[in-house]
């Protein structure tokens, strides 16, 4: 599919601790074929791991001569290691200035994939053929970061740090009389589609097995919610709300997900 996800028998699989450019990127396309060579007419085994990404299996390929899939695509210089995933095992392989050819996926990796959309390159404005100037257009500043991502870090904390000053000021608005009769009314109820659905935080956070093949993570409490992942039977989760027989569980990247408790087996301590 790209530079770091293959299908075998239907299933997306996630090639474990690496990332590759999306195919927008310059070299997006680039990976994915590369990626296609090494697989083209060999048996690929795949050694799933517990967790999830997004839809997508995760897993260890393997090449019939035994090379992995994600250290062939970091020597070829289309991929880079994910060090949160893979404990930094391919980082020695990685070319020379791969990091600053493929700087995109290397930003992802800092949790900064949102300023993305904003280094769109900008096409210089026409000159005007009756204007005598001479003096050379300045690239853009988005045409820099292409090449530089020291200017995207810093764009970066100065959004978080906005962003933390945002939720500071969120609460105390939230003081209002309005407020305060929500907080007397006791736990917190919203209405969906016209029924009451009333969260009922644990006392603490209850650590369950799954016991079904795989296990359906909605976006809300309801077996009719948006099934936005799943989890892998056997796989250990917390739960850390409860609304009724659903429990609310945190997901890889930051979401909140429910699941169906009668699919879930206390562990014990």
């Amino acid at each position: 599919m790209d530079g770091d996800t293959i299908i075998i028998d239907k299933v997306s699989i996630r090639l474990a601790g690496i990332d590759a450019p999306e195919l927008d990127h310059p070299f997006g396309k680039q990976a994915m074929w590369a990626l296609v060579k090494l697989c083209k007419g060999h048996r690929v085994t795949a050694h799933i791991k517990p967790e999830m990404s997004y839809d997508r299996v995760v897993a260890q390929c393997f090449l019939p001569d035994g090379r992995d899939l994600a250290a062939e695509m970091v020597r070829l210089g289309l991929a880079i290691d994910w060090p949160k995933f893979s404990g930094g095992k391919y980082r020695d392989l990685e070319p020379e200035g791969v990091r600053k050819r493929l700087w995109r996926a290397a930003v992802r990796q800092r949790g900064m994939a949102s300023l993305l959309d904003d280094l769109t390159p900008v096409a210089p404005q026409r000159a005007d053929s009756r204007a005598t100037s001479t003096a050379p257009i300045a690239p853009s500043p988005a045409r820099r970061w292409e090449h530089d991502p020291a200017p995207v870090v810093r764009l970066a904390a100065r959004r978080r740090a906005g962003r933390s000053l945002f939720w500071l000021v969120v609460p105390c608005l939230l003081l209002t009389p309005v407020g305060c009769m929500v907080i007397n009314a006791g736990s917190p109820s919203h209405t969906r589609h016209g029924a009451s659905v009333t969260y009922r935080p644990t006392a603490t956070p209850d650590i369950y097995e799954v016991t079904a093949a795989e296990l359906n993570v909605r976006s809300r409490p309801s077996g009719t919610a948006q099934v936005i992942s799943q989890v892998a039977g056997g796989s250990k989760i917390v739960s850390n709300r409860v609304s009724g027989r659903w429990h609310a569980i945190l997901l890889q990247d930051g979401r909140t997900g429910w699941v169906y408790g009668d699919f879930l087996r206390p562990v014990a301590e």
